[in-house]
C-alpha cells in the first residue's frame, strides 16, 4: 500500500487558519466593546441590541432604532482584512510549490551562467600563458640566430668561450621562465577541469525536475529533436507516450500539495521502473509526463502504457500522518509513433491529441496511433 508523508505544515495554511480564528474571535471582542459593564457574563447574553443605537422621546418611547456605526465599521473592517488574509494564504498555498520550483530552476540557471563565465575567464588566462610561451620561444630563437651568425667570425678560444657562456646563461634563463610558465599552465589546466566538471554538474541539475528527479522539459526540448533526426536518418522506430495523472487538482485541493508532490514522485518512480535502455521518463509540466521510447514500435509502446496504467490503478494510497485513505490514483495515456516527415512538435502534438482522446473517453485508459 502506498503511503503519503506530510513533511511540513505550510505557512500559508497558518495564515488561512489564523484569519478564520480572527473572525470567530471578533464576537467576544465586539461583545465586550459594545457592553457598558464589560462583564464576562455578557458573552452568553449577546443579542442584536448590542449592535444598535436607539433614540427615545421624553416619555422613554423608542422613536428610532438603527445599527451602531462603530459596530458596522468594526465588522466590515475585520471581515475585509480576514478575507484578504485568507485569500492571500490560499493563493500562497496553491502556488507555493510552483514558485519554489521556479526558484530552483532560476538558481540552477544562475549557477550555470556563473560557472560558464568563470570558465571563459580561465580560458583567457590560459591563452595569455600560451602567448607568453610563444614570446619566450621567439626570444630564444632570436638569440640562437645571432650566435649562429657570429660563430664563423670567431677566431680565438676566448671568443668561443664567451659565446658558450652566453648560451649557457640564456638557456638557464629560458629554462627558468619555461618552468614558471609550465607551473602556471598546469594550475590553469587543473582549474579548467574543475570548472568543466562543475559546469557539467550544473547543466545536469538544470535538466532535472526538482520534485520527481526525472528529466525535465528543458531536457526534452534539447534532446527530442536529436532523437527524431536520428530515427528518421536510420529509419528506426520511435514512440512517445504522454501521460497525465487523472483529477490531480482534486487530489491537491483535498489532501494538499505535499501529498500531490508525493504522488508525482511515486508516479515518476513507476515510469522509471518500467523503462530500460535508451528510454527516458520526463516530467513535462504539472501532472503531465512524457516517456521517450527510441527503437520502439507502436505495439511495444501500447503494451508499456497499459502495463503502467494497470500497475498504478492497483495501488491503494493512504496518508501516512492521518491514516486517511486517498483511494485509487489513475492516469490517462496518449501514444504517438514517428511518421515520415514528422518533427518533434508534430510528434508531441499527436501524442497530446491522443491523451485528450483518452481523457474524453473517461480517463484511466490508453489511446494510441494503433487505435
Amino acid at each position: 500500500m502506498g503511503t503519503i508523508t506530510s513533511r511540513q505544515f505550510p505557512f500559508s495554511a497558518v495564515i488561512m487558519i489564523t484569519s478564520l480564528v480572527a473572525v470567530a474571535s471578533a464576537y467576544f471582542l465586539w461583545t465586550l466593546w459594545m457592553r457598558s459593564d464589560f462583564g464576562l457574563t455578557t458573552w452568553a447574553e449577546w443579542s442584536d441590541i448590542s449592535w444598535q443605537v436607539a433614540e427615545v422621546d421624553s416619555r422613554g418611547r423608542i422613536i428610532r432604532l438603527g445599527s451602531h456605526p462603530m459596530a458596522i465599521a468594526a465588522l466590515a473592517g475585520t471581515i475585509s482584512v480576514c478575507f484578504v488574509a485568507f485569500m492571500f494564504g490560499a493563493w500562497q498555498f496553491l502556488t507555493g510549490n510552483e514558485i519554489r520550483r521556479k526558484k530552483d530552476n532560476d538558481a540552477a540557471s544562475n549557477r550555470i551562467e556563473k560557472v560558464g563565465q568563470e570558465l571563459d575567464d580561465e580560458v583567457l588566462v590560459l591563452l595569455g600563458l600560451l602567448r607568453q610561451h610563444t614570446d619566450v620561444s621567439s626570444l630564444h630563437s632570436e638569440v640562437l640566430a645571432k650566435v649562429n651568425k657570429t660563430l664563423p667570425s670567431l677566431t680565438t678560444p676566448d671568443q668561443v668561450r664567451g659565446v658558450v657562456q652566453r648560451l649557457i646563461a640564456e638557456n638557464t634563463k629560458i629554462r627558468s621562465e619555461v618552468d614558471v610558465l609550465n607551473a602556471r599552465l598546469q594550475q590553469s589546466q587543473t582549474q579548467i577541469e574543475k570548472l568543466r566538471s562543475s559546469l557539467s554538474e550544473s547543466q545536469y541539475l538544470g535538466m532535472l525536475d526538482a520534485v520527481t528527479q526525472l528529466k525535465n522539459r528543458h531536457w526534452l526540448e534539447a534532446n527530442l529533436p536529436r532523437e527524431v533526426k536520428a530515427a528518421s536518418e536510420l529509419n528506426e522506430p520511435l514512440c512517445l507516450i504522454m501521460a497525465d495523472v487523472d483529477h490531480f487538482k482534486k487530489i491537491n485541493d483535498t489532501f494538499g500539495h505535499t501529498v500531490g508532490d508525493e504522488i508525482l514522485r511515486r508516479f515518476g518512480e513507476l515510469l522509471s521502473k518500467n523503462i530500460k535502455g535508451r528510454d527516458t521518463a520526463v516530467r513535462y509540466g504539472g501532472e503531465e509526463f512524457v516517456v521517450l521510447l527510441p527503437q520502439t514500435q507502436i505495439d511495444g509502446a501500447d503494451n508499456l502504457g497499459e502495463q503502467i496504467r494497470d500497475e498504478l490503478q492497483r495501488k491503494k494510497w493512504m496518508h501516512h500522518r492521518t491514516g486517511k485513505p486517498i483511494g485509487t490514483v489513475t492516469a490517462s495515456f496518449g501514444i504517438a509513433e514517428l511518421r515520415p516527415g514528422d518533427g518533434p512538435e508534430s510528434l508531441l502534438e499527436r501524442a497530446d491529441a491522443k491523451l485528450y482522446e483518452a481523457k474524453a473517453d473517461g480517463r484511466n485508459c490508453v489511446k494510441s496511433d494503433s487505435d
